[in-house]
């Protein structure tokens, strides 16, 4: 299985895919395709939010090489953005939580990354004050699962 990012919240031009390896996800054969732009011979800063791939955030380089098919083998240069992910938890939530969260991000101006309905990764800025979000993520209660990933 390869998770995809349909809509990267910046886009390059031109970009260069990534793949890191999600072995807690999926089993050994899950990666994570990510969207780049090539900054050195083997490093490459990240464009996308990482839906599932730990220890990395939007703004990120990273090393990867022709010889290990450009999977990531480690971030060398911190963005100093975190990552946080919010799940809605049953499939019957979905329709009610997705549009709360989706205005909710739109009204704080949030960058983030929608991988299904009820699924998505957020961009945390490191100059930013992040207590309106997580103050409003923790009223939607017991619906989702809240994950900080890197901050």
């Amino acid at each position: 299985m390869i998770a995809t990012h349909p809509n990267p919240v910046c886009r390059a031009v031109p970009s260069f895919m990534l793949h890191v390896a999600v072995d807690d996800v999926g089993g050994s054969d899950t990666f994570e395709q990510l969207w780049t732009k090539r900054v050195g011979d083997d490093h490459f800063e990240l464009c996308c939010i990482p839906f599932f791939a730990y220890d990395m955030a939007l703004g990120d380089v990273v090393r990867a090489e022709a010889a290990t098919g450009y999977v990531i083998q480690s971030v060398v240069q911190r963005s100093g953005n975190g990552v946080v992910r919010v799940a809605v938890k049953r499939p019957e939530d979905v329709n009610t939580v997705h549009p709360r969260l989706h205005d909710l991000l739109g009204r704080l101006e949030y960058l983030c990354e929608w991988f299904a309905p009820g699924y998505v990764a957020i961009s945390l800025e490191p100059a930013r004050s992040h207590e309106e979000l997580f103050t409003a993520l923790a009223e939607l209660g017991e619906s989702v699962e809240i994950e900080r990933v890197l901050i």
